[in-house]
Order: C-alpha cells, then structure tokens, then sequence
C-alpha cells in the first residue's frame, strides 16, 4: 500500500538492524515501550521478520515516509492448534513520526489483510491503559477492552500500569 506521503510494504531482513534501532530510540522514553533499551536485540527483529515471512497467517510490515522508516507492525500469529485462529498485533510508529496518521495506516492495512486470510478470525493486543492516544486509534479502528490486568507493568517503586487486553473480530 502506498500514498503520496508513505509507503508500506514486507519488512526485510536488512532493516532489522533499523527497527530495532528505533525501537531502542523508543524504549529511552521513560513509560514509552515495555522493553528496555538493551532488551531489543537486532536478532530477535531478523528472527521474527525471517520467521512471518514464511507464514500464512502472520505478516511483519514497515511503514516508510520520505524513503524513511517511520513505523513497524507486527501480526504474528498463536502457535496452538486451538488458539491458531488468533494474531497478535504490535505497531510502533518510531519518534518523530507520531501524529501523522502512520498508526492509523498500519492499524487499517494489517486489519484488512487479516480479513482475507481464512485462518485468520480475531486480532488481540495489549496496550498500556496509560496510552489514551493507542486506545483511541485502536477504538476508532473497531477494537473493544476484552480485559484489563492491574498493575501488570512496573516502571518504578510504586509505579505501575494496567495492561489493557482488547481484539477485533475479523472472522465470519
């Protein structure tokens, strides 16, 4: 899919190198990512792009404004039998490209793909209830709260923030 203004198209192997650069950028902001700088391993983000790239019902896709990567989502899909019905999604816009509608782009292109994959019938993720902007991008896209787990994250003594779980039925 593309735009005047972005381009989205299959991450690569070579670009894992960047993402994981960006999500480090990221993870600086204090509360920003629930990883920490040093817990983003370049070869982790080539593993999972080698690994969606092979998969009928996962997708790994980069968002690129100007020639450059400005965003990253992720459909990866549950490795049970029972559970292979359901992806999970992960989108990150990378600093200094939030508030353009990037998310919205990613949200929208990867929910439309999910929608002619056959195998595919739910999309479910966590996003901090801290994270209002997240929570109404996904909200407006149609996701609903399916659950919430308190003080799940610690950022600090006394610190914590709620995991909100939510999903959006794409399946007949």
């Amino acid at each position: 899919m593309s735009s005047n203004d972005f381009l989205i198209r299959n991450a690569r192997p070579e670009d894992a190198e960047r993402l994981a650069g960006a999500e480090r950028e990221i993870a600086k902001i204090p509360r920003r990512l629930a990883s920490r700088p040093e817990e983003l391993k370049t070869e982790s983000f080539r593993e999972r792009i080698g690994t969606l790239a092979n998969s009928a019902s996962g997708i790994y896709v980069v968002i690129e404004e100007a020639g450059k990567l400005a965003g990253h989502a992720v459909l990866e899909p549950h490795k049970l039998a029972v559970t292979s019905h359901v992806v999970v999604l992960t989108l990150a816009i990378h600093e200094g490209h939030q508030g353009r509608g990037l998310g919205k782009a990613l949200l929208r292109y990867l929910v439309e793909w999910a929608r002619t994959r056959p195998a595919i019938d739910k999309i479910e993720l966590q996003v901090r209830s801290s994270n209002l902007r997240a929570i109404q991008l996904y909200e407006s896209e149609g996701f609903v709260e399916e659950g919430r787990k308190t003080r799940r994250l610690k950022y600090g003594p006394g610190d914590y923030v709620d995991d909100l779980y939510m999903a959006l039925w794409v399946g007949p």
